[in-house]
Formats: C-alpha cells, sequence, structure tokens
C-alpha cells in the first residue's frame, strides 16, 4: 500500500485496530506519531509502497547479570518501542533514524571496518553480515525509523536496533520466515563483532519475542523460553522505570568488569561459566575462592547462584499469583545487586551517587508500598520500581521533584514482540 493511502486510512480510522492490540494508553498520541513517520518517510524517499514495523523495549525484572553465564532472566518486553516504516529498493540500504541520516550501505559489500565500530553504521552492516552468512536473502530497503525508546536508560534501544534491522529484512525479502532464535544471536553478533561492545542475548530476545518471558540461556545458541501471563494492574501495582540523571561517562570497563570477574571464579573450578558450577562446590570452597581471584569476584558469583534461584521462585511466585512473594523476591534481588554484585556505580564515580541517592529515596517514601532495584546491568543510573497504583501519581511527582522532571516513566508490559504492523 502506498504510504499516501496509509496516511488516509490512519486519518479515516479504517487502520487503527493493529494499533489498538499494541499501546493501551494514548491511542490518539500513537496514531500522530505514526502519520508524522509516515509524512517524514514521505519527504525523505517519495511516496512508495511501504510495510510498518514495531519492535518493543525491554524491561529485566529478575536475573540481573546472569545471562552472560548461561543463567536465567525474568523479563519483559514493554509498549514503548521503535516504529520502522520501511520499502524495498535495489541493493543500498539506507536508514533515518530519529532525523538522524546514516550513511548508505552497499548491501552487496558488507564487510568489518574498524574505524566504524560503535556507530549505528556498524549495527546495520553485522546485521546483514549475520543473516548473509546463514545464507538468507538480503537486499536493499529504504527506511525511517521512529524509536521512543530513551537511550541510556536500560530499555534496550540498541537491542531494539538490530532486530529492528533484522525484521525489516526478514518482512522484506525472507517472507517472514526467519526464526526468532536467529535474529536474536544475529543481533547479539552485530552488537559484539561489528559495534564491537560485550552484551549477552539478554536484551535482543525480549525485543524480538515479546510478552513477559523467563528465559534459561543454558545453551546460549538456542534459549529455552517461556511466556508468563502477568499483568501486574491485576494487583493493584504498576512497574516504573526512574532515570536519576547521571552524568553519563563511559562505563564499558564497569561493565566488562562483572562477566570478567564472574569468570575468574568458573575458572577456579576449571568451568568456562559459573552455570557450570554447582553453588554447594562453590560455597565449599569460598574461603579458598576468595583468598585466589579476591571478595569481589566471589560475591558477584555468590550473587550469580542466588540470583538464579530467585528467577526458578518469582516465576512460581507469579504463576501462583502469589504477588507478596513475588514483591519479597524483587526486593532480595535489589539487595544483592547494590550489596554483592555492586553494579550501582561506576569506578570512578564518588561524588555523584544518583542511582543510589533514587533507591534510598524510593525506598524511604514508598515504605511498605513498593519495591524498588537498579534496572538493567547497572551503573548507568536508572532503576525499577514497583508501585501502588494508589500511590502512583504522588510518587511520580516525588522523584521528578527530586530528579527532574519527566525522570519517572510509567512502563506498560507487551504480549507482541517485534512484528509487522501493516
Amino acid at each position: 500500500m502506498l504510504a499516501s493511502e496509509v496516511l488516509k486510512g490512519l486519518s479515516s480510522g479504517e487502520i487503527i485496530s493493529p494499533l489498538k492490540e499494541l499501546y493501551s494508553e494514548n491511542l490518539d498520541e500513537q496514531i500522530l506519531r505514526y502519520k508524522d513517520a509516515i509524512e517524514s518517510f514521505i519527504d525523505y524517499y517519495g511516496d512508495q509502497d511501504i510495510m510498518i514495523i514495531s519492535v518493543p523495549g525491554k524491561c529485566e525484572i529478575g536475573g540481573n547479570h546472569t545471562n552472560h553465564q548461561r543463567g536465567r532472566v525474568l523479563a519483559s518486553a514493554i509498549q514503548v518501542d521503535s516504529i520502522g516504516i520501511v520499502a524495498k529498493q535495489e541493493r543500498y540500504a539506507k536508514v533515518i533514524y530519529n532525523q538522524l541520516s546514516i550513511n548508505e550501505i552497499d548491501t552487496e559489500n558488507i564487510k568489518y571496518n574498524e574505524a566504524k565500530k560503535g556507530t549505528m553504521e556498524s549495527l546495520i552492516h553485522g546485521v546483514l553480515f549475520g543473516l548473509h552468512q546463514k545464507n538468507y536473502h538480503v537486499g536493499g530497503f529504504n527506511a525511517y525509523i521512529d524509536c521512543a525508546i530513551p537511550r541510556n536508560i536500560g530499555l534496550g534501544s540498541s537491542a531494539n536496533f538490530n532486530i529492528m534491522i533484522g525484521t525489516i529484512i526478514n518482512y522484506l525479502y525472507n517472507e517472514g520466515q526467519i526464526e526468532n532464535k536467529y535474529l536474536v544471536q544475529i543481533g547479539r553478533f552485530a552488537t559484539n563483532t561489528f559495534y564491537c561492545k560485550p552484551s549477552g542475548l539478554m536484551n535482543e530476545c525480549v525485543c524480538c519475542v515479546g510478552g513477559f518471558i523467563k528465559v534459561d540461556f543454558k545453551d546460549p545458541n538456542s534459549p529455552d523460553i517461556c511466556k508468563l501471563d502477568v499483568d501486574f494492574s491485576k494487583f493493584d501495582y504498576a512497574l516504573c522505570c526512574v532515570n536519576s540523571n547521571l552524568v553519563r561517562s563511559d562505563t564499558t570497563v564497569d561493565y566488562d568488569s562483572v562477566p570478567a570477574e564472574m569468570i575468574k571464579v568458573a575458572n577456579f573450578f576449571k568451568k568456562d561459566v559459573l552455570r557450570e558450577v554447582s553453588y554447594d562446590e562453590f560455597m565449599k570452597n569460598y574461603r579458598v575462592v576468595r583468598a585466589r581471584v579476591g571478595d569481589r569476584p566471589a560475591l558477584r558469583a555468590f550473587h550469580f547462584f542466588k540470583e538464579e534461584e530467585r528467577v526458578l521462585k518469582q516465576s512460581e511466585a507469579l504463576e501462583k499469583g502469589d504477588f507478596n512473594t513475588f514483591l519479597k523476591l524483587v526486593r532480595e534481588s535489589g539487595e544483592s545487586t547494590f550489596k554483592a554484585l555492586q553494579n550501582i556505580y561506576p569506578q570512578q564515580s564518588i561524588r555523584r551517587q544518583n542511582i543510589g541517592t533514587a533507591i534510598v529515596l524510593s525506598e524511604n517514601y514508598l515504605g511498605d508500598d513498593g519495591v524498588v532495584k537498579v534496572n538493567g546491568g547497572g551503573f548507568s543510573g536508572t532503576m525499577l520500581a514497583f508501585v501502588k497504583t494508589d500511590r502512583l501519581k504522588d510518587y511520580v511527582a516525588y522523584m521528578d521533584s527530586i530528579l527532574g522532571k519527566g525522570s519517572c516513566h510509567v512502563i506498560h508490559t507487551r504480549q507482541q514482540g517485534a512484528i509487522r504492523v501493516l
């Protein structure tokens, strides 16, 4: 369908049904957003036959820093998403991302370029290269991508971009037949090898599959994914992501240190990752472990084993509808990340400790009416809060008064993963 015809359908209300399934609130704002994106596509590329792709952001609920040790994770897709207005073109891939023009890419000449590492261009190259290596059809396209996911607050913006590019190729050239597990693996490959950033599979997995899921990464090439039927509103709670507005710095060293130190402990037991080590054997040798590899690696390994156990208990509690137990486990997870995992403060951060401040003040303000924990991989300055709905409005206002207007985002979960909307 021509882009101009889609605009007419949105204006008349004839083709808004798919949007109602994706967005539970502010539907009128979403319709305007889609119209703006389509008009921008026409401005850049002309009136072409288009398809529309939507890819959600993600939110990690449990299993903090366990996936890179082939552990278990509890996570959810969220309604904050990116949308891609896409059309085929010969050979070349052209992407406009939130008004940013990314260099045109020759899909018949995909290769690693050291000078491009750390750029969005490198991620596109990585996804296209990975798809080609797996013998999928790859070709050119025009895309205008509107991403509503805030960057650098742990909601999966880079993983979302990888999955968006993979999904575009999937529907344009492979009839939507590429399995999710391959899109996930290729997304991680692009991040690790072309973007040159260490990353596990979890972010791409949630953005691609959607829903509230428990993921077991025992086999990292084929993770076991179990969807859970969870709606926090049924328990009279809302989920918030709070941005403490930490002054950004390069935290790569801090992120890298977590898997590196856990692997040191695994290597002590002549294993590659902690998933291959038994908790009992670890505890029996704890005194020697801390003497050989140091206290922080030992504490981080301790967190891994306990967090693994918590994910199973959290899933069981949710399946039984026992939300009080679930919240108790979330609180335990938050305390473990703070005390044992220690992914709250970047190493160079002494004067500014925004995320610790946000967590402590939230706990003091909410009391028994909520539970908080660090969000995602940590270090980036964001936290999650489960808040009773009758305290939600006041909590949002309070956090905004402390950290700045717009710091507290109310998050709605989403069942759909990466999909073709139209």
